[in-house]
């Protein structure tokens, strides 16, 4: 959804950090598996190996680095549970990408109500004609 606002470099590092998230907790689940695949796919780059502060200074606009913030995040959510673990890699990759905490924040209260909007979407697939 947003990935599509990164440009080259940016697209390969972002895949790097999200990497890193999925790797977080230790548990690599069906669904964060099914998005990562859904991510390589969408930005058609390599993933770019460094730390998580080398990766986040490849990201120069606010835009650039808000859109991957929104993706990690969501990515996060992906198999239903937001760990602290990825909730302090996300807070690490912002902090790298100079993203104060009040906005992170804001980003995941957003990432909250799309995923929620979401859930309820799929109920309208799965209600029963009346």
């Amino acid at each position: 959804m947003f990935v599509e606002n990164l440009l080259g470099p940016e697209k390969s590092a972002f895949l790097g950090l999200a990497q890193k998230v999925v790797q977080a907790d230790g548990v690599l689940s069906p669904r964060e598996a099914q998005l990562f695949s859904a991510f390589a796919a969408a930005t058609e780059a390599e993933i770019r190996e460094g730390t998580i502060q080398e990766l986040a200074s490849v990201f120069q606009t606010r835009q650039s680095k808000v859109s991957a913030l929104l993706e990690l995040i969501g990515l996060g959510f992906a198999d239903g549970e937001y760990r602290p673990v990825e909730s302090a890699s996300i807070g690490e990759i912002a902090k790298a990408m100079g993203i104060r905490d009040d906005e992170v924040a804001a980003i995941e209260n957003w990432v909250i109500r799309q995923v929620a909007l979401c859930e309820e979407a799929a109920g309208f697939w799965n209600a029963e004609d009346a």
